[in-house]
């Protein structure tokens, strides 16, 4: 005979938040062994990701709004949460067993940081599969998952993944020059732009920073939170998320397009102090709004069974009494 989760407890146990007290101790022991574990990597996470610090790196203070997120996920999801049956899932204890060797790896013999941050969130997933069950983790899978897109990359993956992308965005501005009617050219990164006067030549060198992958990592995340905050199915959140990154490349581009046509026509001084930074933020509105425009076309595109379904058996209540009158 299977015992229900309310037999478990005493009656005397008050219930706070939709959880008893004895499952909110619960929580904060295995938060408080889970901190003390993996203190050290949380630290360094802090460190690159906390936008006052000297340390931090600005492809990755996205990172702190990822838990928010994922626990506004998990509240938005509360009922279904709490309604879930809470057995354990003793098939968790390989996945846990397998992120902390994977965090056991990254720091020797792999010595790799992200290999060690990975490892931290397959721990992480594999707890609460152990101590909750899967019932409960076909509601908290995305917001763990969610957790590897504030994770920083090896420097070897991100120089491998900007390099094409700073080949892309100058050669989209050196087209966007010649339209304009400015003899530009492209060598790898740098843009050639002719000038009237000496030194007769300016170089605009597109930098590993303009490559576009903060924003690319920062859109990735939004356009996440915007898909799994939604009513949608699996398939399509999953592709608003996958559109984010055309969109992010677009966008990076056109801003640098921006940038070489700023520098060329308005003011040298201007497009590398204020403007450099600026016209970078004014970029994410249009970006946002795109991964809005995604979510809108599939709106209107696909429509819902259920809805669908729902709407004809309204039609057939309606024509039913006109029918039995005549």
């Amino acid at each position: 005979m299977t015992v229900s989760t309310t037999e478990r407890y005493s009656p005397d146990d008050p219930i706070l938040g939709g959880l008893r007290l004895t499952t909110w101790l619960r929580i904060a022991t295995v938060t408080g062994l889970f901190l003390l574990l993996f203190w050290p990597n949380l630290w360094r996470l802090w460190g690159k990701s906390n936008p006052f610090s000297s340390a931090s790196q600005a492809e990755w203070q996205h990172a702190l709004f990822i838990p928010i997120v994922g626990l506004y996920y998990l509240y938005a999801n509360r009922d279904q949460l709490v309604a879930a049956r809470v057995r354990p899932g003793w098939s968790g204890l390989f996945i846990t067993l397998l992120g902390v060797l994977l965090y056991g790896y990254g720091i020797w013999p792999g010595q790799n940081d992200f290999i060690k941050d990975f490892g931290m969130v397959v721990t992480l997933f594999g707890v609460v599969a152990v101590l909750a069950g899967w019932q409960v983790m076909k509601i908290t899978w995305f917001p763990i998952a969610f957790l590897v897109c504030g994770i920083p990359w090896p420097g070897l993956v991100y120089s491998w993944v900007s390099a094409p992308l700073q080949r892309l965005a100058a050669q989209v501005a050196v087209i966007a020059l010649q339209l304009t009617g400015v003899d530009a050219d492209c060598r790898g990164n740098t843009i050639n732009v002719p000038l009237n006067a000496p030194p007769w030549q300016r170089q605009l060198n597109v930098a590993e920073a303009c490559s576009g992958l903060k924003s690319l990592m920062t859109f990735v995340s939004v356009a996440a939170a915007i898909a799994f905050l939604s009513n949608r199915p699996l398939w399509q959140k999953l592709l608003i998320v996958l559109m984010a990154i055309p969109i992010a490349i677009f966008c990076n581009v056109m801003r640098v397009s921006g940038q070489g046509l700023l520098d060329h026509y308005v003011s040298q001084q201007l497009s590398e102090s204020f403007a450099h930074q600026f016209v970078g933020l004014i970029m994410l509105i249009p970006a946002f709004f795109l991964i809005l425009l995604v979510g809108w076309v599939l709106d209107q595109v696909f429509v819902d069974d259920v809805q669908e379904n729902a709407r004809l058996q309204a039609k057939v209540i309606v024509r039913r009494p006109t029918r039995e009158s005549q």
